[in-house]
């Protein structure tokens, strides 16, 4: 199924975002459901996980019959419920996720952002047993490789302006980092509790970022994760996706690189990658990648715009895209109540 793509900086801030996600099916659940999962998302963003959690997990009872919004509202649980530390209340939340997306393939084609997934997926990682990990489809991959997004569905976005001003330059990585970005992380430990929780933070900070500027911190943050932690997939990934959506390509190559390839699964991380490549003045492998992703991502105005770019094709007149998915944009995400809060 093909990808929407969303617009970059503006995108940006929604994107490490729970709101990034899109929104459920209008008229799928009572008004009442709706403003819960709208209350919990935002009390999530705030980092008041108690209340969000106690809001998410009425608010997903009313989604019982829309697969795909019950997958996104649990992820939001399952984060709010991470950040509580309520161990006992995120098990059963990621069970009830494990039947549903084996049930239906709700958790693989719901609208999540690429750092809620990023996010979920870390926390999935750190507190669900191997054994339970090995007989989940959807999950499986974490038992032996630890966290990292699959099959994102965060939508593209074309990239943004030129800054004034040049970006404020990343921390340095440690000096073992240079002997792992140019091949895949091998299979990982995952992070401490300390480093969940600064993952945490910055998700929520993103979520929140209005302007440019506001990405500064949860870039910040994230890299201070993904750079103490170079064998763990998932945090190199979430600073890649932040770094690309706020223009910083040479640095989302970096960390790209660092977390290993996105491969197929994630044609969104793929697009995000080609674009990073293109701008970051490597031609040749963002061409490889973009092939990569086109298959499985919409072919948005943005997203032909950069296949003309790298590809060297003409653009075709704006309109629907050929297929029905969409890569994922450098800033814009889907036009949930929180996306359109942070475009708006």
């Amino acid at each position: 199924m093909k990808r929407h793509l969303a617009h970059p900086v503006l995108g940006v801030l929604a994107l490490g975002a729970l709101a990034v996600a899109a929104p459920p099916p209008a008229g799928a659940a009572h008004p009442h459901y709706e403003r819960l999962l709208d209350r919990g998302t935002y009390a999530l963003e705030q980092g008041a996980f108690d209340e969000a959690a106690r809001d998410l997990r009425l608010a997903c009872f009313g989604f019982l019959d829309e697969p795909e919004a019950l997958a996104l509202c649990l992820t939001r649980l399952g984060l709010a419920q991470a950040g509580s530390g309520d161990e006992e209340g995120f098990l059963e939340t990621f069970r009830r996720m494990a039947e549903v997306e084996e049930r239906f393939g709700a958790y693989r084609e719901a609208p999540l952002d690429p750092g809620a997934r990023t996010a979920f997926e870390a926390e999935v990682a750190a507190r669900i047993p191997a054994r339970i990990l090995e007989t989940t489809s959807a999950f499986t991959r974490l038992a032996a490789a630890g966290a990292g997004p699959q099959d994102l569905v965060a939508r593209p976005e074309e990239p943004p302006a030129a800054p004034d001003e040049a970006p404020t330059p990343p921390p340095p990585a440690p000096a073992r980092a240079a002997e792992t970005e140019a091949a895949p992380a091998a299979p990982e430990a995952t992070l401490n509790a300390e480093d969940r929780e600064i993952l945490t933070r910055a998700y929520g900070l993103l979520e929140a970022a209005r302007t440019r500027q506001d990405l500064d911190e949860p870039y910040r943050l994230a890299t201070e994760v993904a750079n103490a932690n170079p064998e763990v997939r998932g945090p190199q990934h979430l600073a890649a996706v932040i770094a690309y959506r706020s223009a910083r390509w040479e640095e989302a190559v970096r960390y790209f690189r660092r977390g290993g390839d996105p491969g197929e699964a994630d044609p969104e991380l793929l697009f995000y990658l080609a674009v990073s490549l293109y701008e970051a003045g490597e031609p040749e492998a963002a061409a490889h990648a973009l092939r990569r992703s086109l298959p499985r991502i919409e072919h948005t105005p943005f997203v032909r715009s950069y296949e003309a770019k790298i590809l060297g094709q003409p653009e075709a007149p704006s309109g629907p895209g050929p297929t029905s998915g969409a890569a994922p944009g450098p800033a814009a995400g889907p036009e949930s109540s929180g996306a359109q809060r942070l475009l708006g």
